[in-house]
């Protein structure tokens, strides 16, 4: 890599990891006063978030090599909880193109236990009309199942998911409230 795209991938993560200091880590009354990502900032002062810049191009929904070898690479180090792949074009791929990646890739990787959510900046996913999913890039969250059923469990035992609607809970793969 030279040191220009260096440069431009170095913008790019500090651009996403202010976003996640503005935005994902900011208290809110609409989950219970808690931030939007309540593990996040111990996540990211922990330096347990894996940052990696690569395009994400349509053609590549069904299987992308260089992702997969990433994401392969974060599975077998594992020396990070989580691993946030930055797509800096934006308009790469629609909010629908994303849902499928993701959904191929979880596929994909349930043998491996991880699973994946996506975030583009016209995503419409909201809960009660805060967005949640806007990130200033396309973006894979990929992390390990386990790390995330803890987190859900501990968020169940606080008023995190007070103001999320049946439809909303659904969206992230709770059945129920229970």
């Amino acid at each position: 890599m030279n040191s220009r795209s260096e440069e431009r991938t170095d913008e790019i993560v500090s651009h996403m990891i202010q976003y996640l200091e503005s935005v994902l880590e900011k208290p809110h009354s609409i989950f219970g006063g808690l931030p939007i990502c309540p593990f996040a900032k111990r996540a990211r002062l922990q330096n347990k978030i894996l940052y990696q810049v690569l395009p994400l191009r349509a053609v590549e929904l069904a299987f992308n090599a260089e992702l997969m070898y990433i994401i392969e690479e974060f599975y077998t180090k594992d020396c990070h909880e989580v691993m946030l792949v930055i797509s800096p074009d934006v308009a790469a791929l629609s909010v629908n193109q994303v849902a499928q990646l993701v959904a191929n890739l979880n596929e994909r990787l349930a043998p491996l236990k991880l699973v994946v959510f996506g975030g583009h900046p016209a995503d419409d996913f909201n809960v009660q009309g805060v967005r949640t999913r806007q990130e200033p890039y396309i973006n894979l969250t990929v992390q390990p199942i386990k790390g995330l059923r803890v987190a859900s469990r501990q968020l169940k035992e606080t008023n995190y998911y007070q103001n999320w609607s049946l439809e909303n809970l659904q969206h992230v793969g709770f059945e129920n409230r229970d």
